[in-house]
């Protein structure tokens, strides 16, 4: 199932960015910023740099699906840093999830006020699943379910401050596995923070493992 994660995120990474490939090597190139993706050993990263300059990105990450200490060595040589771990969290969506709580509709629509709102996530919003909940006639919170072929990744959830604890972020899970679930997918895929940890393995996602993120900021 890490496999899937990877496969999808590959998917995610190209939505609203040119994908070039380095010698083998996928770098995902935005207005702004760059990602180089799952890289193997012998990649040309120093090509992506120079690419990345040449380009005047603000910022460059590169995701790795498991601590690679060798990578990060060659990473930290080209100016990068140190970012978070990825947590890995997988789910089999084979058999239907439970109903949520909350009605959660799919939009492009969007509340600037929700965490992990960017522009960049309102241009992703076309071409995947949208999904929200609302209190009242404000959207209190949203995620993102990006299909690719079998497997489904869940992006950008986010709920705001004043409205968690209330079983939101639960219920545009729970929705998120459902809209996969018909799509025909056999997994579904997160990295997930400490804080939302808790709440996917109560629905039943289990750890495939941590990852590694190394973040570069070139200057002109």
């Amino acid at each position: 199932m890490l496999a899937d994660a990877a496969r999808n995120h590959l998917s995610w990474f190209g939505r609203h960015r040119q994908r070039l490939d380095l010698g083998g090597l996928a770098v995902f190139v935005g207005r702004s910023d760059a990602v180089i993706a799952f890289p193997d050993g012998d990649a040309d990263l120093t090509g992506a740099v120079r690419l990345a300059r040449e380009a005047g990105l603000a910022e460059v990450g590169c995701w790795s699906l498991e601590p690679d200490g060798a990578l990060g060595s060659r990473l930290s040589k080209l100016g990068f840093q140190d970012g978070w771990q990825p947590h890995w969290l997988g789910i089999d969506v084979t058999q239907p999830p439970r109903d949520p709580a909350y009605q959660v509709d799919e939009a492009p629509v969007c509340n600037r006020e929700l965490p992990y709102w960017s522009e960049l996530h309102e241009r992703t919003a076309d071409g995947v699943h949208h999904l929200m909940v609302r209190e009242g006639s404000r959207i209190t919170g949203h995620t993102v379910l990006n299909v690719e072929g079998d497997s489904g990744g869940i992006y950008d959830m986010g709920v705001l401050p004043s409205a968690r604890r209330r079983g939101y972020g639960r219920s545009l899970t729970l929705a998120a596995l459902a809209r996969a679930h018909l799509a025909g997918c056999t997994s579904v895929t997160l990295n997930a923070t400490h804080e939302g940890e808790l709440l996917y393995r109560n629905i039943g996602f289990e750890s495939l493992g941590h990852g590694m993120t190394w973040w570069l900021f070139p200057r002109p």
